[in-house]
């Protein structure tokens, strides 16, 4: 994939950990709301813990709907999430008795949802921090009898900077688990790569030896059949019989040359390389839809080139192919689109429709046509959605538009 893709792909990551953090937060309300029931909290403590759990409330609301429009992404807004919170909590605490508040351990369990964001050092930042509001918590019990309150405390503080530590190592390992992934996924788009280049040259050149060859010899045979046609007629020694004969050979040659020339612009459609990929998918869409009988609708919106054309243009051959031999369809689209990065190409026909959970069970069977697209699109980055219903199948392809590639490479 692409560094800006890569990137985009990584944010979004850690974008939905923020809102898996925010969702968290809320039923968190719920220990803390029985931990300050306690009887012998006085009235005063009670009534401000209880109007600080309804700021806690509120602000869980208010964080889980913001992170759904702007989640947290980098390292300034996690940590000021997590101040925040600790703030509250420690207020909680103090007024539901301190040290002695089954509050308190709060302090032990915040660490484990920072896990989730994958950034280790807002982790590792989070024990200190936590360890100073525990001592601010604490403080009234230790100048009343700092003798007694002091061990507690100490044990306690130990405990919090071994859950900290622990859930930095955590973090620390997800992170390297899911750049492994992230390397491995760059590994299997290059064999991607480099198996969609060597397919293209071979079709490249199947495609030319045939035209070269076959095709030449086709329209070699063909005039000459024409010339003793022509010579027959002009000293009046064929019987009608061979005219008959040599038309038939005639039109059957024609015939043949004709499908020689679709299965050449199949194996290697040059209008890809030379006006794009826009140009190509209507020349394919036509073809199709002369053969299937059906009419066909484009709204092609590209801004230029994009990568993984050839990867496109194979996709969209093959859906269009499938509609040709199974779907029965009368009308199809034919949409493409970038949309945030991403090129979008959609097909959608009216036809017989059929279970989407099929492509899935030809891929683990090792099928190839459709399945196999759906596999090249998913290593490339991408994601094959197929929706389908008698009278309204529609599959969609999205790849990351990349950087331009060599035109009719690769993709």
């Amino acid at each position: 994939m692409t560094t800006r893709w890569r990137e985009r792909e990584t944010g979004e990551m850690v974008a939905q950990s923020s809102r898996y953090v925010a969702w968290s937060r809320l039923p968190f309300f719920i220990p803390l709301f029985l931990a300050g029931q306690q009887p012998a909290v006085d009235y005063f403590h009670h009534f401000w813990f209880n109007c600080l759990l309804g700021v806690y409330l509120l602000w869980s609301l208010v964080r889980l709907l913001w992170v759904h429009r702007r989640p947290v992404t980098g390292l300034r807004g996690a940590v000021a999430t997590l101040i925040a919170d600790l703030l509250i909590i420690t207020g909680l605490a103090a007024a539901a008795g301190g040290q002695d508040s089954p509050v308190r351990y709060a302090y032990f369990a915040w660490p484990l949802a920072t896990v989730l964001w994958q950034m280790p050092k807002v982790t590792a930042a989070l024990g200190p921090v936590c360890m100073a509001a525990y001592a601010g918590m604490s403080l009234p019990h230790l100048l009343d009898d700092p003798t007694e309150a002091s061990w507690p405390v100490v044990v306690d503080e130990v405990y919090v900077l071994w859950v900290t530590g622990v859930c930095t190592f955590i973090a620390l390992l997800l992170g390297r688990r899911a750049r492994a992934v992230s390397d491995l996924l760059d590994t299997r788009e290059l064999l991607l790569d480099d198996a969609l280049a060597a397919e293209t040259r071979e079709r490249s050149d199947l495609a030319d030896a045939l035209h070269d060859g076959a095709v030449q010899t086709l329209l070699a045979a063909l005039h000459d059949l024409e010339e003793v046609e022509s010579e027959a007629m002009r000293t009046g020694a064929g019987a009608s019989a061979g005219s008959a004969a040599l038309a038939r050979a005639q039109t059957e040659l024609r015939g043949t040359v004709k499908e020689m020339r679709e299965i050449i612009f199949d194996l290697h459609p040059h209008i890809l390389a030379t006006a794009g990929l826009e140009a190509a998918l209507r020349a394919a869409g036509d073809r199709f839809a002369r053969r299937g009988g059906f009419a066909v609708d484009y709204d092609l919106r590209l801004p230029g080139r994009v990568g993984h054309e050839a990867l496109l243009y194979s996709a969209a051959r093959e859906l269009l192919g499938n509609i040709v031999k199974h779907a029965r369809a009368s009308h199809v689209r034919v949409r493409l689109a970038v949309d945030d990065g991403t090129t979008v190409l959609t097909v959608h026909d009216d036809g017989a429709g059929f279970d989407p959970r099929v492509v899935r069970r030809r891929v683990k069977e090792g099928h190839i046509g459709l399945a196999s697209h759906y596999v090249r699109v998913e290593s490339a980055g991408g994601r094959f959605l197929v929706d389908s219903a008698p009278g309204n199948t529609t599959i969609e392809v999205r790849l990351p538009r990349g950087a331009r590639r060599a035109a009719g490479g690769a993709g």
